[in-house]
């Protein structure tokens, strides 16, 4: 070592290792009476090392109940063959936040200049607030369902109403940049999702001709019903910078909406500049027009209002299936309807990088464009703030998978003494029909790890379109 080290200079070393435990009791107990009358019990006690000792430990219990109406005495509907009436109830908790939320982190080496003569001295600073408080984000859901089987089973059908709560949870509310550390996670809301999930199947078997049919449809109504903050509404969605946020989590709205301001066009002349509301000193014609929503002849934060809603009134999915004389066809829709999509992507063309063709038609003179700005680096009007511009209709329906193969017949694979042989090609994410106009619509809470931050597209990667082509033999 002595031969290897400079004893004079300074040394250092350093290593990063995470870690957290989950400590977990489980119970469960079952009952079932002349399998008519079904009942079922859970309990979970988990303890998570990412709470501090204040609420480390989380208490999940569960109940259901089942009457299989079907089997009782009176039943005597000889077309529906199966019928079972159930509920239940139950809560999980979440712990998905970084270690050591709840305690403040420290990192060395952070150089500061002391004394009199100046001298560099290493030192440590916070990296985040500590929350010894933190707790368990909380999810208790109630259902109610039916389940149908009709003509032995030739048609099924599943109906489910649910009414589901979060509390306490988890985000990193952002706080003043002069507090020097990050936004620490905080148990900051609490909302409520209402929902109806339909589902129906239908199969036939027809001689050699195989095929089904099934779809499904969830509706859903998200309300946030309280504030941890202080009753403070939660801004989120980076879309710009950290202090430019597009979405606003309140009281009395669905989760994570977006919020910003409303456009009215772009100014041609300027005698409509003079005549509007005063948005910036630098404001010239071929600049977006901001509505003025409280009449104050001045385009300001409180003229900001709900721009849209990033949870889909419904979505839906369809499959069908096929086999005859050894082809089998196998295909999937998936979509949504009635979310919105903040197109961040576009946001990022105001800087310094390759634009979209959309800049074409950007506004040159009076009459030329009433939607595409003029192109200024230095954006003076501060056209890139958070607006309904960058709203997008994000409903779409996708062929998600979709799979064509063959068997060989059992008589042609004894000669060559195999037992079964197919060839197959598989394509996924072939058509997608929606009005978006970024790369992938499918982007509803992707990448980004927070219930908070939702619909907002800042470029990630699109699901890539893929076609596949195999052999499976078996001997």
């Amino acid at each position: 070592m002595g031969n290897t080290i400079d004893p004079i200079a300074s040394q250092s070393a350093w290593q990063i290792a995470n870690e957290s435990t989950l400590l977990s009791w489980f119970a469960k107990g079952n009952y079932a009476y002349d399998n008519t009358y079904l009942f079922s019990a859970t309990f979970r006690a988990d303890g998570s090392s990412r709470f501090g000792k204040n609420n480390r430990y989380g208490y999940f219990p569960s109940f259901s109940a089942g009457w299989v109406l079907s089997h009782a005495a009176f039943w005597s509907v000889d077309e529906i063959s199966f019928a079972k009436l159930r509920a239940s109830w139950g809560r999980n908790g979440n712990d998905q936040i970084g270690d050591y939320s709840f305690t403040t982190v420290v990192s060395s080496g952070q150089n500061y200049v002391f004394g009199p003569n100046e001298t560099i001295t290493n030192g440590s600073v916070a990296l985040s607030a500590a929350n010894p408080d933190l707790k368990w984000e909380t999810i208790t859901q109630t259902d109610i369902g039916l389940d149908l089987e009709f003509y032995n089973g030739q048609i099924n059908f599943t109906g489910d109403y649910y009414i589901k709560k979060t509390s306490d949870m988890l985000y990193a509310s952002p706080i003043p940049l002069v507090a020097g550390t990050a936004a620490p996670i905080q148990n900051v809301a609490t909302a409520e999702n209402r929902g109806l999930e339909l589902s129906i199947a239908y199969r036939n078997i027809e001689h050699s001709l195989h095929y089904s049919l099934g779809g499904n449809i969830s509706f859903i109504k998200s309300e946030v019903t309280g504030l941890g903050t202080g009753g403070e509404p939660v801004y989120s969605g980076t879309v710009q910078s950290a202090n430019a946020k597009a979405s606003k989590t309140d009281v009395g709205h669905p989760l994570a909406s977006f919020f910003g301001y409303v456009t009215d066009g772009i100014f041609q002349t300027p005698e409509e500049v003079e005549a509007a509301a005063f948005q910036n000193s630098g404001t010239a014609p071929g600049d977006i027009r901001f509505k003025d929503l409280n009449n104050d002849g001045v385009i300001d934060i409180k003229d900001q209002t709900y721009i849209g809603n990033p949870t889909p009134k419904f979505s839906y999915g369809l499959t069908g299936d096929l086999e005859w004389k050894g082809i089998e066809l196998n295909l999937f829709f998936q979509g949504t309807q009635g979310n919105d999509i903040y197109n961040n992507t576009v946001r990022y063309d105001f800087t310094y990088v390759n634009r979209p063709s959309s800049v074409l038609d950007r506004w040159t003179g009076p009459g030329t464009s009433n939607s595409e700005p003029r192109v200024n680096l230095s954006d003076p009007n501060q056209n890139a703030r958070v607006s309904d511009r960058f709203i997008e209709d994000g409903s779409y329906v996708r062929l998600k998978t979709l799979q064509l193969g063959y068997n060989f017949p059992s008589s042609w694979l004894k000669k060559v003494h195999m037992e079964k042989c197919k060839v197959y090609i598989t394509g996924q994410n072939l058509l997608t029909f929606t009005k978006y106009q970024g790369l992938d619509p499918e982007i509803g809470s992707v990448g980004v790890g927070s219930s908070l931050e939702l619909g907002i597209d800042n470029g990630f990667y699109p699901q890539a379109r893929t076609v596949m082509g195999g052999l499976s033999v078996t001997f």
